[in-house]
């Protein structure tokens, strides 16, 4: 049902071409862009403060990653963020590193304070917002996914576990940031506001991408522009027409 699911996602992409706005880690905005462009989406970058709500008005979704932190990139995520509320655009958290400084971690708590459609970290960093994934999920009525060895997304009600992937994502500085960028135009393509579903289908194309191309690529180098490659395959391959059944 993963796979069914999930080619139906990018079915919508390729017919839509949802843009993405990124306000990013600056050490993967290029990976991130190609992911992007790989899925069928259309990635920005921008930060500065003068357009950065202009982006996201015209955007599909946004992503925060806090990855690369500074006083105007604080400005330009909080401009980005009530573009997105008064625009109804799903945004969401990539809290990169909070487990590392307390600052940043407080930074996180109160940007999830204004609902982000998802939060997506590893391991450390959900457990360092102080409660469980299915907690968390509850109290900030978000869609929480924990992404490793196992994926795991919840709602607070619903959960899902995806054994897909390969440790060669972990080698390569920025897969899981551009992951979930992957995940946002997943979202971008979602009309009722109920994003579970497309998380759990941005994680299991990421996760089957990743396993393909570990099976072509002899180390990190190449496996960063073959993961690329298989993400592309298999969206050009999906089919455009029918819904899961």
């Amino acid at each position: 049902m993963n796979e069914e699911l999930a080619r139906h996602h990018l079915s919508l992409i390729q017919g839509q071409r949802p843009a993405v706005h990124c306000l990013t880690n600056t050490v993967v905005q290029s990976l991130t862009a190609n992911m992007l462009l790989a899925i069928g989406a259309i990635p920005s970058m921008s930060s500065d403060i003068t357009e950065v709500a202009d982006f996201t008005a015209r955007s599909q979704a946004l992503l925060i990653n806090l990855g690369t932190l500074d006083p105007g990139r604080k400005d330009a995520i909080q401009a980005a963020i009530t573009s997105a509320k008064n625009n109804n655009i799903p945004w969401i958290l990539d809290p990169v590193l909070i487990d590392r400084a307390p600052a940043r971690l407080a930074y996180a708590q109160e940007l999830i304070g204004q609902a982000p459609a998802i939060i997506r970290g590893n391991a450390g960093e959900i457990a360092a917002l102080g409660s469980d994934p299915k907690s968390l999920a509850q109290s900030s009525q978000s869609i929480v996914a924990v992404t490793g060895a196992i994926d795991f997304v919840t709602d607070g009600h619903r959960e899902s576990e995806l054994r897909v992937g390969h440790d060669l994502m972990s080698r390569v500085t920025g897969i899981g940031c551009a992951g979930t960028a992957a995940i946002a135009a997943f979202c971008a393509v979602v009309t009722d506001a109920d994003y579970f579903d497309a998380v759990v289908s941005g994680l299991y194309i990421l996760g089957k991408s990743g396993e393909n191309a570990a099976r072509k690529a002899p180390g990190p180098g190449a496996f960063a522009a073959t993961i690329l490659d298989e993400v592309y395959f298999t969206s050009q391959s999906s089919s455009t027409e029918g819904s899961p059944k």
